[in-house]
């Protein structure tokens, strides 16, 4: 179904990639995965971040809105991405979906989630929707899958009360840690937080809330957030964690999310060196360390100040990951599987002639063939993206996409 230039260009990426000394023993990769989504079929009842309040949910072409020439699906939903799932939007709740994701992520190489998360918190939409996901979702299904899963909590960075962070995460720590689907390295269950940006934990509350967590719970392989960007002159820059921070004991690892937020930095050439020295600056101080690898962002359609990093057909993607595996990054983090909003996806799309060439090109490199699992039953599916992919394959035997 895809094009052969698109097979003749992964091949030489993963020649290249090849070519340019990477360190043999490839370090754990994982992505970011997103639960926020809702659909009127499924348990959400409603949209939710898939159109931003949007009026148009109607049939409703796509047009011609990204100029890198893409291949977007005539007459279904406009959504607020960049990109158009090839499932269409989807609502998180539904099994099928989910397992659909973790068996494409096991198809690529990917060794787990860490799956976005804002604990019971009232202000979401549906009320509680990423915990409700997480409990009879995205865990039931990790397990019957087996497939790695672990939060990745947003709660210190939008959540004022300290107090209510320190409860929560040794709640569901105590609650989640002991499933055989839970992420656990070097025998300890991992916990990710979120903290983009500066403000709400500081290294003093970081310490604090790993102390309180562990002296309930256990010890814990900590990841924190916590790659800062400075410029040291006209047009330099630096990518850095706080020492405060890199002097917190028991903090395993140091992680970024997003050099798209930190500084609009997308080439291999630009990346190389300051990921060297931000992966030697944190190893040095006794912690691992986990650089994120992007595909792409483009937040057009919900930004009123947009940023757009360009795919360049897998090269940006294949630029990240060689920065990552030259830095000798102990592990990797796909940003990100899903997030749909910034068009930051991994997930098969039919804005590409092959909805799966991100998968492909992450399986490439991580040196194994990709096999498109079967799609979800058409209905756990969008009505509307249920009958384009019946009309597109119309016989079981092109059910992958191929």
């Amino acid at each position: 179904m895809y094009a052969p230039v698109t097979l003749l260009f992964l091949c030489l990426v993963a020649q290249a990639v090849l070519a340019d000394t990477i360190p043999e023993g490839p370090p754990r990769v994982f992505a970011a995965y997103y639960t926020w989504y809702g659909a009127p079929w499924g348990q959400a009842g409603a949209f939710a971040h898939w159109t931003y309040d949007r009026k148009d949910n109607e049939d409703s072409s796509q047009g011609t809105y990204d100029p890198e020439n893409v291949v977007l699906p005539p007459a279904i939903r406009a959504l607020s991405s960049g990109a158009y799932p090839l499932i269409g939007p989807y609502d998180s709740m539904e099994p099928e979906v989910v397992r659909w994701h973790m068996r494409l992520a096991k198809a690529a190489g990917i060794d787990a989630f860490l799956v976005d998360w804002w604990g019971p918190a009232t202000w979401q939409t549906p009320k509680g929707w990423t915990h409700d996901v997480f409990v009879n979702t995205v865990l039931p299904v990790a397990e019957q899958e087996g497939f790695k899963v672990a939060l990745f909590d947003e709660c210190p960075q939008f959540v004022d009360d300290f107090e209510q962070v320190c409860r929560w995460t040794t709640t569901y720590l105590k609650r989640f840690k002991d499933s055989p689907a839970w992420l656990h390295i070097d025998g300890k269950p991992v916990w990710a937080v979120y903290q983009l940006w500066e403000g709400k934990l500081t290294a003093d509350q970081g310490k604090e809330l790993i102390r309180r967590v562990e002296a309930q719970v256990g010890p814990v392989f900590w990841i924190f957030d916590r790659m800062r960007c400075r410029a040291t002159g006209p047009g330099e820059i630096e990518l850095f964690t706080p020492t405060d921070w890199l002097k917190i004991d028991s903090l395993d690892c140091i992680m970024g999310y997003a050099m798209f937020s930190t500084w609009a930095v997308d080439t291999y050439e630009g990346l190389k060196p300051l990921y060297a020295d931000f992966a030697r600056q944190v190893q040095e101080a006794g912690r691992r360390v986990m650089l994120p690898v992007h595909p792409g962002h483009d937040n057009r359609r919900i930004n009123p100040k947009p940023y757009w990093m360009k795919r360049r057909n897998g090269e940006t993607l294949s630029g990240f990951w060689r920065a990552a595996m030259q830095a000798q990054a102990d592990y990797i983090l796909i940003t990100s599987f899903n997030e749909w909003p910034e068009t930051t996806v991994v997930e098969p799309s039919l804005t590409w002639g092959d909805p799966y060439q991100y998968l492909r090109q992450v399986a490439q490199l991580r040196g194994r063939t990709f096999e498109a699992p079967p799609l979800p039953a058409p209905d756990r599916l969008d009505p509307l993206a249920a009958q384009y992919l019946r009309n597109r394959y119309p016989t079981s035997a092109s059910a992958d996409g191929r």
